[in-house]
């Protein structure tokens, strides 16, 4: 088997990538090598008793163009869900109590969420210092513009939900690159904000929906494994499972790719792998890249989910998204999503579903609890903020001890530095230890590495 392209890693990165090479290029000669016996990553949704697990990401916002494409080449328009309006509701703990994040300028000042003098600094966020001019982490750049107690709060809540991780530690350039860039276009926060909205006014379109900024939260009926689902079923046979590649050599101009069942040559390699196995496999071909790739580490997540045959399990209402847990608050939960009331028909008709994170750089020993210490703790802690504690019906584990990959300080210029290094090689590197995490930005990444090496066939 001698591919042009050879693309490790079948996870939605690399499936994506193939799916790009074969619309954007008319390039079909690709051969992609899973590790495991399933395609998908950390993408994995399966039906139990009605209720809809997510093993990985619950969605993906609608306000990325790259990820709609894809899911209309494939089919799958009629398939996409949006987050039912029950779920525009969010909520952040703070001093034991659930408190709604406003979506208004006004309503946030009248609320609660933070100490009436935390909210009178963010009047201040016009005149903050300006950029210090070195790569700071979230939480110095959220100290510096809207000041210590919404970062502390607001800040910290938001990096605990998308990364599970530490803002003290996370590159803001990185981690949040459209805020970085509201304060370097407009100088300020409260005047990209105010653009923002300018702009949706006049195009009437949304500003924020459920669950995101600038989008809705959307998934697809059966769960987003369809998405995977299809796009290795379009790949076929060039997909091969159980297929872990053991060494990457480089000869002349080809690769050769030794798996089991033998050797592939290939003119160019896309990796999309976690970095601390794509770090092993350039230790030889490319050891310029390995110090930067093993600098991003990962933090380890558990995902705990309950099921409750009765709407009412807790003698209160549980309703909206759900709510995010900042850092002191309470160490053993990260946050909890409300599922029965974010897409519909996820969870039987009347019954309560909820799922919890747990770990990440905050506890990241969690995750190796045993099923009953680890459920023990989630339910010790949804009754502090429910104030009861009912039998769960149904509870589901998910153990992710390589989660979320963390982009401290310096994350970028380590990521040039590895792709120059690999790319000197013929190979390309792409995937969530780079440039973002999320759904959206894996399949924006894997189209920019469709068309590098369509060019290096060129």
């Amino acid at each position: 088997m001698n591919p042009l392209i050879a693309i490790i890693g079948g996870g939605i990165t690399g499936l994506a990538t193939a799916a790009w090479l074969e619309h954007d290029h008319g390039i079909k000669d690709y051969v992609i090598l899973e590790a495991s016996s399933r395609a998908g990553g950390k993408i994995r949704s399966e039906l139990d008793a009605g209720f809809t697990l997510e093993w990985g990401p619950q969605g993906f916002l609608d306000n990325a163009p790259d990820t709609l494409e894809l899911a209309s080449i494939h089919g799958l328009d009629d398939a996409l869900v949006q987050a039912d309006d029950a779920a525009t509701d969010r909520f952040i703990l703070r001093e034991g109590k659930l408190r709604r994040v406003a979506t208004s300028p006004p309503a946030f000042m009248l609320s609660d969420i933070l100490p009436i003098s935390g909210r009178l600094r963010l009047l201040g966020e016009p005149f903050a210092p300006p950029h210090p001019g070195h790569d700071e982490t979230v939480f110095e750049f959220a100290s510096r513009r809207i000041g210590r107690q919404a970062a502390e709060i607001l800040v910290d809540a938001m990096v605990t939900g998308v990364f599970a991780g530490d803002s003290r530690k996370l590159s803001l350039a990185a981690t949040f690159p459209k805020m970085a860039a509201m304060e370097s276009e407009h100088g300020s926060l409260t005047k990209a904000l105010f653009a923002k909205m300018r702009a949706a006014k006049k195009t009437g379109s949304r500003s924020a929906g459920p669950a995101g900024p600038g989008g809705t939260l959307t998934t697809f009926s059966g769960g987003m494994v369809r998405l995977t689902d299809r796009l290795a079923r379009s790949a076929g046979d060039r997909l091969l499972l159980k297929r872990p590649l053991q060494t990457l050599e480089r000869t002349g101009s080809h690769h050769i790719l030794t798996t089991e069942e033998g050797a592939i040559e290939a003119e160019t390699v896309l990796l999309a792998l976690p970095a601390e196995r794509t770090a092993r496999l350039m230790t030889a071909l490319a050891p310029d890249a390995v110090a930067p790739l093993v600098a991003t580490p990962t933090a380890p997540i558990a995902v705990v989910m309950l099921g409750y045959g009765d709407r009412n399990a807790f003698g209160r209402p549980v309703g909206g998204f759900g709510f995010l847990v900042p850092r002191g608050e309470d160490e053993s939960l990260l946050g909890t999503l409300y599922c029965h009331d974010i897409f519909p028909g996820q969870a039987p008709d009347g019954s309560l579903f909820l799922r919890a994170m747990v770990g990440g750089a905050r506890s990241p020993d969690a995750v190796s609890l045993d099923d009953d210490l680890l459920t023990g703790r989630v339910r010790a802690s949804l009754a502090r903020v429910f104030g009861s504690d009912p039998e769960p019906d149904r509870v589901w584990i998910v153990r992710w001890e390589q989660g979320i990959s963390q982009y401290t300080v310096g994350h970028l210029d380590r990521v040039a530095a590895a792709e120059a290094a690999a790319g000197e090689v013929g190979i390309e590197l792409a995937g969530s230890p780079y440039r973002g995490v999320s759904v959206n930005d894996c399949i924006k990444q894997a189209r920019a590495a469709a068309a590098r090496l369509a060019q290096r066939l060129r």
